[in-house]
């Protein structure tokens, strides 16, 4: 006993210095030359502001008001089929996949929390689910990205489809090493399905199970619509200016290291290690020998996601104890099967939309640093509208997916 607590005790202290050290190497490098550090805070703040705020900011408030309603447990039980025999989780979860998928982090890790610190998900799942629901905005794909980077939108299609089957691949892979969580399952399914009326609920249709499912988690909310309003308003911004700090923190360090310490590597390679936005405005303007190699890396970037993106994941589930080293494991099993994915599908999905391939250059473009930053904020509207489709699209595609495996089990 002593023993170990000598070890921690070591290794607390090591961290310390190493990481005390860091900061203070960085302090040095930012008064050194302000001015560089400058320009890459304020490129942060307005990509932040321009495009993370608007995109994620009505997600957020919606996901608290629709787990407070009850909507993520309706959806839970329609989707209860697909989430145990595919991902080994609980039906519950397959409202935290959606959520990341159709609002992109770290909106699925705060639907897992949120469903979390209500009892509904066990700290094992929920930290799983915070880990496979870890998807990029596809607004952020499809127009930052695939519009305004790439200046092709078939290439943004192109990106979302790779990303979301990667994505699900992986966790997949990762569902078969783990083990069903029966005893989680049924503590579950008894909050949902009111425990004393369980057995006379599961002879009734599905959506009617999901109804009431959704109607007993409401009553047990028992807020109000103005306080729940508020209170997901508060968190949701409380969220956003965290993953503003986030953003801010690691375009220093990305300048930095790109400036003083590794200049020999590629200009996005650091980027793309560290800050997802940063590293797809790298990538986009780099020289690459050929298009697909470009696209592939592109891909696996997003799929990565920058440590940053995955310490906003991480910071919200803190509670659950979700090790950073799981987390990154599965980030790395994603990143990899995109990048085959990509480079498997780039020459079909070059046949059938012969104008992706302009988008892809060999050489970086000369007006890259003149241009502007994407503004979410002026098409916010059809934004919205897209984003309620592909959910809507996910939620009904996942719930045929659930009817055929309960009806295969019969």
């Amino acid at each position: 006993m002593n023993k170990g607590n000598a070890v921690k005790s070591s290794n607390g202290l090591w961290n310390t210095i190493l990481l005390g050290a860091a900061a203070f190497l960085l302090v040095l490098a930012v008064v050194s030359a302000p001015e560089p550090a400058f320009q890459a805070t304020l490129q942060a703040l307005k990509l932040w502001w321009n495009i993370v705020f608007p995109a994620l900011l009505p997600f957020l408030v919606l996901v608290e008001i629709l787990i407070a309603y009850g909507w993520a447990h309706g959806v839970g039980v329609l989707l209860d089929p697909l989430m145990r025999k595919i991902f080994k989780l609980p039906g519950t979860g397959g409202w935290v996949l959606i959520t990341g998928m159709t609002a992109g982090f770290p909106a699925g890790a705060q639907a897992a929390s949120g469903m979390y610190k209500q009892g509904e998900l066990h700290a094992s799942d929920a930290g799983k689910l915070a880990a496979i629901s870890h998807f990029c905005n596809p607004m952020t794909i499809l127009v930052v990205i695939g519009t305004g980077l790439l200046h092709k939108p078939e290439a943004g299609y192109l990106l979302l489809i790779v990303h979301w089957i990667s994505g699900l691949l992986a966790a997949w892979t990762f569902g078969l090493f783990s083990k069903n969580s029966h005893t989680a399952n049924r503590q579950i399914a008894a909050l949902l399905l009111n425990h004393t009326h369980m057995n006379d609920l599961a002879k009734h249709p599905i959506l009617k199970r999901a109804s009431a499912a959704a109607l007993d988690a409401h009553q047990r909310d028992g807020r109000g619509f103005g306080k729940l309003l508020g209170d997901s308003v508060t968190r949701s911004v409380q969220t956003l200016m965290m993953t503003g700090g986030f953003i801010l923190f690691f375009a220093v360090i990305t300048r930095v290291l790109s400036s003083h310490l590794l200049p020999q590597l590629p200009s996005y390679f650091i980027s793309g290690l560290l800050e997802i936005h940063l590293a797809a405005q790298s990538i986009s303007t780099s020289a690459f020998s050929t298009g697909t190699l470009q696209l592939a890396v592109l891909s696996a970037a997003l799929a990565w996601s920058g440590i940053s993106a995955q310490l906003q994941s991480l910071s919200l589930m803190r509670e659950t104890g979700l090790s950073w080293r799981f987390f990154m494991m599965k980030r790395a099993l994603h990143s990899v099967f995109a990048f085959l994915i990509t480079i498997a599908l780039w020459k079909p999905a070059s046949a059938l939309s012969a104008g992706i391939v302009p988008a892809f250059r060999t050489e970086p473009l000369e007006h890259a640093a003149t241009e502007q930053l994407f503004n979410f904020w002026s098409g916010f509207p059809s934004f919205l509208q897209f984003q309620a489709v592909i959910c809507l699209l996910l939620i009904a595609v996942f719930g045929l997916c659930s009817r055929f495996i309960e009806r295969y089990r019969r």
